[in-house]
């Protein structure tokens, strides 16, 4: 599988070195190859408790470089590929990664296929999440766009179907439908939140201590519907993914195994938006089942969604307002199962309201500063604070942007 993507990506990258020489030596880049790129750095403070890292005594461990290429090599076949480089908190490291990479063909309005490292169409937003310039706010609501999902959620090696279909003066409907394998890096919350999951499972057992952890995708697939009405700036969207993972580790001497499981994560969208006014809202439940040394944790079934409203003052200046609720479980929000289990309740839940201001300083350089407060410990929090978490906290994070 790797070396088939290798050799994948080598011939795209070829290709659109080719696309960038037109016929006769006329040379002209911006006909045949576009290039361009965002570059970020961020500053993000909280109190209570870390968040995406070491945030209580401040961090700046919150950046992102991207360089993208694209390619018409014909009126109906486009080639292109992302390079990211991140650093959130632990994740990341600025490692030098494909973000995503593919071929596109496009036969008509109502069908088309993207071959490669495809982008996963989760919710309205997730497609565009690399750009600061498509979001008002730092961070999407992460009752939907968890930060500690991100690696598995982005993008997936395989390939979708898409398409557009007319519904005359009904509106529009558009599709798309996918299938392959993500990247699970192991520096990832999700990943990370297993590991100590596993850990806690081998103490209770007496197994010994857990080593060389390692996530390997088995596959994830799902789909996407996006209707456009006949009424300007509304959109109604409804998506579905799902995946399996195998977790391999040691125990001790011995090898350990768990598998991680995630069935009907669906999300339901609405957005409107006028000149001056967006408001969106999604809602999302999800089922989690994962086994780990023989150990059944069914998660039950999460819920969550948010409201945010948008305002611009300006053209270039605008504000946010956000209220995010995730519940681990929908059928016990009041965390009763983690009393049992000797943990604090409020790891059930996470409530975030959220102010923010953006200014596009010119239409390359973007500048974001918000201000967020939480009740509550769900989305893996633990992960960043294994000495304990608090119920109540806030963080403040600051941003800007430059794109090229």
């Amino acid at each position: 599988m790797k070396g088939l993507l290798g050799a994948f990506y080598i011939l795209l990258i070829g290709l659109l070195s080719l696309a960038a020489i037109p016929p006769c030596q006329a040379f002209d880049l911006d006909e045949h190859l576009s290039i361009n790129g965002f570059l970020s750095q961020g500053y993000i403070k909280s109190s209570g408790n870390n968040y995406l890292g070491d945030s209580l005594d401040g961090s700046f461990q919150l950046n992102e470089f991207a360089l993208t290429l694209n390619s018409a090599v014909t009126d109906n076949l486009r080639l292109g590929l992302q390079l990211l480089s991140r650093d959130v908190g632990e994740e990341g490291n600025n490692d030098v990664l494909i973000d995503w990479a593919m071929a596109d063909y496009r036969w008509h309005d109502w069908l088309g296929v993207r071959l490669g490292k495809v982008k996963l169409p989760i919710g309205l937003y997730n497609q565009g999440r690399d750009s600061d310039f498509l979001r008002p706010m730092v961070f999407l609501p992460q009752s939907i766009y968890d930060e500690n999902k991100r690696t598995l959620v982005v993008a997936a090696v395989g390939g979708s179907l898409y398409g557009n279909f007319s519904l005359g003066a009904s509106g529009d409907l558009e599709y798309q439908a996918y299938y392959g394998r993500v990247d699970f890096r192991e520096d990832s919350g999700q990943a990370r939140g297993m590991e100590q999951l596993a850990t806690r499972i081998a103490q209770m057992k007496h197994l010994g201590a857990v080593s060389d952890f390692e996530a390997d995708n088995r596959y994830v697939y799902g789909g996407s519907l996006v209707y456009t009405p006949p009424l300007d700036g509304l959109r109604l969207g409804v998506s579905y993914f799902t995946g399996q993972t195998d977790f391999d580790f040691d125990v001790g001497a011995a090898p350990g195994d768990a598998q991680g499981t995630m069935k009907d994560f669906v999300v339901l969208s609405i957005e409107y938006s006028t000149q001056k006014w967006t408001v969106a809202a999604e809602y999302t439940e999800q089922t989690g089942d994962r086994e780990i040394l023989g150990t059944d944790i069914p998660d039950g079934r999460s819920q969550g969604g948010y409201v945010q409203l948008c305002y611009h003052f300006l053209d270039r200046f605008g504000a946010s307002l956000l209220y995010d609720v995730f519940y681990a479980d929908k059928d016990d929000r009041d965390g009763s199962s983690f009393v049992a289990q000797g943990q604090p309740d409020f790891l059930g839940w996470r409530k975030d309201l959220g102010v923010g201001l953006h200014w596009e300083i010119s239409s390359q350089w973007l500048i974001k500063a918000e201000y967020h407060m939480v009740d509550g410990a769900a989305l893996q929090l633990p992960v960043f604070n294994p000495e304990g978490v608090e119920r109540d906290w806030t963080y403040f994070v600051l941003k800007t942007s430059f794109n090229f």
